[in-house]
């Protein structure tokens, strides 16, 4: 099914590439930073895996909508849609998760070092999780508003149809059907 030129362009009024280029860079960057905080303190090991794998979804969503933003369709969109509202739950989760730990407190001495680049780390993490949140429900609030945008603007008339003649001519039907002509 395609869309309406109407709905395509309240969609890509979202700039759905742009966002999706931003959600793919945001999702490289939670792995890259996840893996290192795992590596530096491993008793946290279930919440950074969780943001391991909300940087992974991140990036497929990201795919995704870059793909949807240069050939939507119904089917498309409403999966960007899907996919977006579940990225802003996830990342709503970790942003929890996450949060808990900062600041960062070690509990032997050998944390005491790297304290200050676990809390600059978890806080940049925060601030991805708060960004692709709020890219997730823009994206999302464009789709739903793409698709539910009415049809009835891009409604042409029938050929050879005897209802309507003047529908689609402009003024100058408009104005004879006024002046009785």
């Amino acid at each position: 099914m395609s869309l309406y030129s109407s709905q395509i362009k309240t969609f890509k009024s979202a700039e759905p590439k742009t966002l999706g280029a931003i959600e793919i860079l945001i999702g490289m960057f939670t792995v890259i930073l996840s893996s290192i905080v795992h590596k530096l303190h491993y008793h946290i090991q279930r919440e950074i895996i969780i943001l391991i794998v909300n940087g992974a979804q991140l990036v497929i969503t990201g795919v995704v909508l870059v793909y949807t933003g240069r050939r939507p369709s119904k089917c498309l969109v409403l999966t960007t849609t899907v996919l977006q509202l579940l990225t802003a739950v996830f990342d709503v989760v970790g942003f929890g998760l996450i949060a808990r730990y900062v600041p960062f407190r070690g509990e032997s001495y050998f944390y005491r070092d790297t304290e200050f680049l676990a809390n600059g780390i978890l806080v940049t993490l925060i601030g991805f999780l708060v960004l692709a949140c709020i890219i997730g429900l823009l994206v999302s609030f464009f789709g739903a508003y793409a698709l539910s945008v009415s049809s009835i603007k891009e409604v042409t008339p029938i050929p050879h149809s005897t209802a309507n003649q003047h529908y689609g001519d402009g003024g100058q039907t408009q104005n004879k059907i006024y002046a009785g002509n």
